[in-house]
């Protein structure tokens, strides 16, 4: 004896198969768009030395209240995330700090090969906002750094391809005595063998400098330069000494490495 069963009389074929794929795939890609931003970032571990306070928004297009990152507060976030280019393999985010009238923003696209690029990068910095970096030496500085930087590029270990300008305004010492240095620029370039080079030069004020500083791909930043006072006699030239040796010429050869990463 049959028993009549309600699918019986019930056929499942391909178009309608299809359509609940689509169905089901529009309701996760509604529920993964709608993601609030304070859910999302509790899954994502970050480094140690990043916090971001009061998420709002959504994982797509969200905001943080404040973000600090080893001690410096740097102001509000927001970002918004181009879902598309998920089809290429890549992660791009457009983001705008902002902390009064300082500011940082950058389109960043960042690559399943490990590769990260920066686009159309801009900002404007009091360095005074970076005292936690310098946290225990027997120095203060003050004065503002600005910049354009149109694409730059980074892969750990392999290049580095910094492309733009650095601009240096009101640099003053002051700490441990007070002292004004004035106004420079470093203009970056790609070079070869997966480094990146920039030119510094004086472009007003009491300190002359000309110089270059060099990043190699292993995170090494090499700093070339002589400087000299503008007027012989004058403060900065008493000071000079400190640093090294004058050449005939009352200049001084300032060479120093620092390591960035490793």
């Amino acid at each position: 004896m049959k028993i009549p069963h309600f699918f019986d009389s019930y056929s499942i074929n391909k178009k309608t198969i299809k359509f609940s794929l689509i169905v089901f795939s529009l309701y996760l890609f509604f529920l993964l768009f709608t993601l609030p931003a304070s859910v999302a970032m509790s899954w994502v571990k970050l480094p140690s030395n990043v916090t971001l306070l009061s998420l709002s928004g959504t994982i797509w297009s969200g905001k943080a209240r404040q973000v600090r990152v080893s001690g410096i507060e740097l102001g509000s976030m927001s970002w918004d995330v181009h879902p598309f280019n998920f089809l290429m393999g890549e992660l791009s985010i457009d983001v705008w700090i902002k902390n009064n009238n300082q500011y940082i923003q950058s389109k960043i696209i960042m690559a399943s090969s490990g590769k990260v690029t920066l686009e159309d990068t801009k900002f404007k910095i009091k360095l005074a906002l970076l005292a936690p970096l310098t946290y225990g030496m027997p120095v203060s500085y003050n004065g503002t750094a600005s910049g354009y930087f149109p694409i730059s590029f980074f892969l750990k270990n392999n290049y580095v391809g910094i492309n733009g300008k650095l601009s240096l305004s009101g640099i003053e010492l002051i700490s441990p005595q007070r002292q004004y240095f004035g106004d420079f620029t470093v203009d970056f370039r790609t070079e070869k063998a997966g480094a990146s080079s920039g030119k510094i030069k004086d472009v007003a004020g009491e300190l002359l400098v000309n110089g270059a500083i060099t990043i190699n791909k292993n995170g090494l930043l090499n700093l070339s330069a002589k400087i000299a006072a503008r007027e012989t006699g004058s403060s900065i030239d008493q000071m000079l000494p400190f640093f090294g040796k004058k050449d005939e010429g009352g200049r001084i050869q300032l060479n120093n490495n620092f390591q960035l990463w490793r």
